[in-house]
């Protein structure tokens, strides 16, 4: 996936849907005014169990963003919030807050990082409060300094100037590096700001019900790449191949691919170019035209799945990808350089190694009276016998 793609797809689409929905909701919103006092209690069970699951699956920044946004909203609701200073405050704390989860990395909530976190966001707290303090402490040198850059005092209060250039920051980050975690903090400091600096007539409740919504669709998401989709080459795993065998018809091809002597090449070459060599042939073998899925079986091993096609129909496909696969040079770098010192390696000229893989495939045609796991053993011996004749084969 491009980068451009994955930013799309992982922060400008969630954040599209969140305001799309919450236009919606504003547009609507006589038809569910009448709810509304049900809707008042609504986030108090959807922040604490988007806060309890996140804390379930370490989801450890978002948990702590729910739990802080949980107390907020007791406390406003409960009319805590009514000093000028704390109203000031309180923006500024929360985009302190957001920015320093986005910087860091989730870990383990029982855990001794659980101390930095909390002493991070204490930190924010005696920063945000300093900050606004110094600001209705010196309401004259405020007065000359808006007029130096001339500020207009009503719509560019000082106590706000350092949430903009933390909101950029986080943004920039998010668009250069996102994840559906990231966006989720994405879309709730916009939800947050919102909430203090943008006129609504959407209340509070459904804004937090908004925020609350987005970390359960990201722990919900998360959980699925987890559990369907392999870390190390991205292509679906073995679990999803068998979901995938519930919903097949009565015609279809399996077909198993191995990469050849790849334990050899582990030994010669190591584990890292052995990682990247399956990333590599995951790449080739999910390019596979005729309409095939591929899956990561395990070890060295891969599945494509042609569904309502027989063999006469795959084969061609499944050679033109093993000819793909044996046609690509893989370079590698001379690991001395790694070690040599900058003055020799500006001498040195680069020294490259090309080395080449080859896959070996068996694939069987599915038939009435037998099950997917009966035709993924006929692909499998198809594939010994491609091993026994050569390797770097198709037979069936």
């Amino acid at each position: 996936m491009s980068s451009l793609m994955h930013t799309m797809r992982f922060f400008i689409l969630p954040i599209f849907i969140t305001f799309l929905s919450l236009g919606l909701l504003q547009h609507f919103q006589s038809h569910w005014i009448d709810w509304q006092d049900t809707l008042h209690y609504a986030p108090y069970w959807l922040l604490a169990a988007s806060s309890l699951i996140c804390l379930q699956f370490n989801r450890s920044r978002l948990f702590y963003i729910g739990l802080l946004l949980l107390v907020f909203y007791t406390l406003q609701n409960n009319r805590l919030f009514l000093s000028p200073i704390i109203h000031q405050f309180l923006p500024l704390f929360g985009t302190l807050v957001i920015c320093m989860f986005c910087f860091i990395k989730d870990r383990g909530v029982l855990s001794v990082h659980s101390f930095f976190r909390i002493g991070g966001i204490i930190v924010c707290g005696v920063i945000a409060y300093l900050w606004v303090y110094l600001t209705m402490l010196y309401p004259q040198a405020i007065e000359q300094f808006q007029q130096t850059f001339g500020l207009n005092a009503q719509s560019s209060p000082l106590y706000l100037l350092p949430i903009y250039p933390l909101a950029i920051v986080l943004f920039c980050k998010l668009s250069w590096n996102s994840n559906l975690a990231q966006t989720s903090l994405g879309i709730c400091l916009l939800l947050w700001l919102c909430y203090f600096l943008v006129p609504t007539n959407l209340p509070l409740s459904i804004l937090f019900c908004c925020i609350a919504v987005s970390f359960l669709v990201t722990v919900l998401f998360d959980s699925y790449f987890l559990a369907y989709r392999d870390e190390l080459t991205g292509l679906p795993s073995r679990r999803a191949l068998f979901n995938l065998s519930l919903a097949l018809g009565r015609k279809y091809t399996v077909a198993m691919v191995d990469i050849d002597h790849f334990k050899s090449f582990n030994d010669t070459y190591g584990h890292d170019v052995g990682d990247d060599v399956l990333k590599l042939v995951a790449v080739k073998l999910s390019k596979v035209t005729g309409g095939g899925k591929t899956f990561r079986y395990g070890g060295e091993e891969f599945t494509i799945v042609f569904p309502r096609k027989d063999i006469d129909q795959v084969y061609s496909h499944l050679d033109d990808v093993r000819q793909s696969i044996e046609d690509y040079d893989i370079v590698l770098r001379d690991e001395s350089r790694k070690t040599s010192s900058k003055k020799n390696r500006s001498k040195t000229p680069v020294k490259k190694k090309t080395v080449n893989v080859t896959v070996s495939i068996g694939c069987a045609e599915h038939k009435p009276d037998q099950s997917f796991e009966q035709s993924m053993k006929l692909a499998d011996k198809a594939l010994y016998r491609a091993k026994d004749r050569g390797r770097n084969q198709v037979r069936f």
